[in-house]
């Protein structure tokens, strides 16, 4: 059995080695035995391409001779439904008594008219049996239809009849109610005009009564006018001083006001201007004490400063 030694490079190199061998062995066998299943494959699938064009033929000629036989039992399907559909004409069932007279007429004409001959063939009987019953079933139809027309006419012309009598009963009542009308609107009249000749009587009372009050009432109210137009007159004219004083006032405080604004003003630029100086001061103090800079040149660098003359330099106020 191998048993390399791990701790030695010789015993770990001969691990790699063995395991080298051993996968060498496996491709080879794998590709010897994928050779051998694909020949066998290939083998295989000449056969079943021969099974498939075998089957292939066999269905083709089991068609061509089925053929003629299918074709002959498709013809004599056609052929028989087309008889079919011939005696489902006999359909009794397209009408019934709630159809027009004329319709089922019409439909009795048209089953009469078709003729029971050699193209039913061996449906032939079975077609007189439908088309009799067909005729039969119709004509009931039509006889029950004429008798419920009948029915109709002779129900419409009673139906007249008793709207005609109700139109004469009508129009006695509206005579009657007319001359009941006039016998009542000649009373109210004669009582309208009794009850209006005292209305008037009345209101004419009235109306002297009203006129007398409006009179005094007028006199009243002309008094009460003239003594409010005075206290309207004395009114505004203590609402005049109040105004004028009320002005006065108003102007005197925005002259204290601006006064006192502009006081402020000045103190703050006073005291501006005394900060910006002492901070100027300081730094003309500043640059003095360097070594080469008189009092005059060093008073010019502040100025120039101060002016934003000189660039990237500024003091802070």
């Amino acid at each position: 059995m191998f048993k390399p030694l791990l701790t030695t490079k010789k015993g770990r190199d001969a691990i790699g080695s063995l395991a080298a061998k051993v996968s060498k062995s496996k491709t080879l066998a794998e590709k010897y035995a994928k050779d051998l299943v694909a020949e066998e494959k290939a083998r295989i699938k000449l056969v079943d391409d021969d099974r498939i064009q075998f089957v292939k033929r066999m269905d083709a000629l089991r068609d061509e001779i089925l053929a003629p036989r299918d074709a002959w039992e498709q013809a004599e399907k056609d052929r028989v439904q087309a008889i079919r559909d011939k005696i489902a004409q006999f359909d009794s069932g397209r009408v019934d008594i709630g159809s027009p007279l004329s319709l089922i007429i019409s439909m009795i004409a048209e089953i009469e008219a078709i003729e029971i001959d050699e193209s039913f063939a061996e449906q032939q009987e079975q077609a007189k049996l439908k088309k009799y019953e067909c005729l039969e079933v119709l004509r009931k139809v039509q006889v029950d239809r004429e008798k419920y027309e009948a029915e109709q006419a002779e129900l419409e012309r009673l139906r007249q009849a008793e709207i005609l009598r109700q139109q004469q009963e009508r129009e006695a009542q509206i005579a009657r109610e007319a001359a009941e009308k006039a016998t009542r609107e000649a009373e109210e009249k004669a009582r309208l005009e009794a009850e209006r000749v005292q209305r008037e009587k009345a209101e004419s009372e009235q109306r002297e009564a009203r006129l007398k009050a409006e009179k005094e009432a007028a006199l009243l109210r002309e008094e009460q006018l003239k003594q409010q137009a005075i206290e309207r007159e004395k009114q505004a004219e203590i609402d005049r001083q109040n105004a004028i004083e009320a002005e006065r006032k108003r102007i005197e405080q925005e002259d204290q006001a601006k006064a006192e604004a502009d006081r402020k003003a000045l103190a703050e630029r006073e005291a501006n201007v005394e900060h910006m100086r002492t901070i100027n001061n300081e730094a003309l103090n500043a640059i003095s004490l360097i070594g080469g800079v008189d009092a005059d040149t060093a008073k010019l660098i502040v100025i120039a400063i101060a002016k934003n003359q000189i660039p990237h330099v500024s003091i802070k106020y």
